[in-house]
This record gives structure tokens, C-alpha cells and sequence, in this order.
């Protein structure tokens, strides 16, 4: 399943250069497979993604949770904050 400009509150998500921040997505209950996780920018910019991971837990009563997770690197010149959004989906 692919997923395309998952924003923060606003729509879209800030970063400035050189800091980083973690993202996620979750579908509740519902395990899409192995899925990518990736930064995209708004206009310039430039981002490296690390650490995907994927996470099954259990909640009460009994209930799947699966949480895809990657943390967002900005590794641009710019010295003003990037817009991003997050996009993705599962291997082919």
C-alpha cells in the first residue's frame, strides 16, 4: 500500500539543517508488510532517512497495533528550515 504527503498538523512538516526528528505511521490494527518510509521535500531540499523499523504490539483487549517508524535526517546547505512531507509504500 502506498501512502503520499503525510503531513504534520499543518499539512507538511519543518525541519532546519542539521537536526533530525523522528516520523511514523500507523494503520492500527491492520499489518501491510514491509513498507519504505521516505522524506519528501516541499521545493528544496535535501534529507537522508535511517533507522526504519517496524513494531507489533498488543493493546487491550487482545488488539493488534502495527507502527512504522523511521527517523528524518536534514543534511541540506539551507539555512532555513525545509518543509517535508512523508510518502511511501510496500516493496514490488
Amino acid at each position: 500500500m502506498a501512502f503520499n504527503n503525510v503531513g504534520g498538523p499543518s499539512g507538511k512538516f519543518s525541519l532546519a539543517s542539521g537536526s533530525q526528528v523522528g516520523a511514523w505511521i500507523s494503520w492500527g490494527t491492520e499489518d501491510l508488510g514491509a513498507q519504505w518510509i521516505m522524506a519528501d521535500p516541499v521545493g528544496p531540499g535535501k534529507f537522508t532517512v535511517s533507522e526504519m523499523t517496524k513494531e507489533k504490539t498488543i493493546t487491550v483487549p487482545n488488539s493488534l497495533s502495527v507502527t512504522y517508524s523511521t527517523t528524518v535526517t536534514n543534511v541540506g546547505d539551507d539555512i532555513f528550515a525545509v518543509l517535508f512531507t512523508i510518502q511511501g509504500g510496500g516493496n514490488v
